[in-house]
C-alpha cells in the first residue's frame, strides 16, 4: 500500500510540475537587471513575462541550460540558469500594494508605497517583518504582503 501511495503523490507533483529533478523546490533570485521568462527551455519559445532583478523563482526542473520555475502567481515558465542566482534572498510584493516603512511597525514611518510585483533583496525578517534593501537602506515590509514571506 505505501509503494502504491508514493507513486501516486509523484504523479501529483508531476502533473503540478513539482517534478522530482534535481535542485527541485529551490528559491532562486533573478540576478540580471531584467530577464525573460519563456515557455520553453530555448530562445525559440515565446516571452511569458519579462521580470527584473530581485524577482523570486522557484525552481521546479531544469532542462540543460535552462531552469523551469514558478512564480509568485503559481504560473510555469523556463529562464536561461545564468540569469538567476541561489545565493541571495530576494521577495516580490504579492499584494496589489504594499507600504515600505522605516522600521519593523505600523507605527512607523511610511517611507513609500509599491504594487505587486516589485522585488526586492531580503536581508532579514523580524517576527512579521521582513527587512529588504533598495538603493543601499534597510526598510521593512509587512511578511504577509509578500511572496515568499
Amino acid at each position: 500500500m505505501k509503494g502504491t501511495t508514493g507513486i501516486a503523490v509523484a504523479a501529483l507533483l508531476a502533473a503540478l510540475g513539482w517534478g522530482a529533478t534535481a535542485g527541485a523546490a529551490e528559491q532562486l533570485c533573478v540576478r540580471a537587471s531584467r530577464a525573460n521568462l519563456r515557455a520553453g527551455p530555448s530562445t525559440d519559445h515565446r516571452i511569458t513575462w519579462e521580470v527584473h532583478r530581485w524577482m523570486p523563482l522557484i525552481q521546479v526542473g531544469k532542462e540543460g541550460d535552462w531552469v523551469k520555475v514558478k512564480d509568485v502567481d503559481g504560473d510555469l515558465h523556463w529562464i536561461w540558469e545564468r540569469l538567476v542566482t541561489g545565493r541571495v534572498d530576494c521577495i516580490t510584493v504579492s499584494a496589489p500594494k504594499a507600504n515600505v516603512r522605516k522600521k519593523p511597525t505600523t507605527r512607523s514611518d511610511k517611507w513609500f508605497t509599491v504594487e505587486k510585483y516589485t522585488s526586492f533583496k531580503r536581508v532579514d525578517r523580524a517576527e512579521n517583518w521582513v527587512k529588504i534593501e533598495y538603493e543601499g537602506e534597510t526598510m521593512w515590509i509587512y511578511h504577509t504582503l509578500v511572496w515568499p514571506g
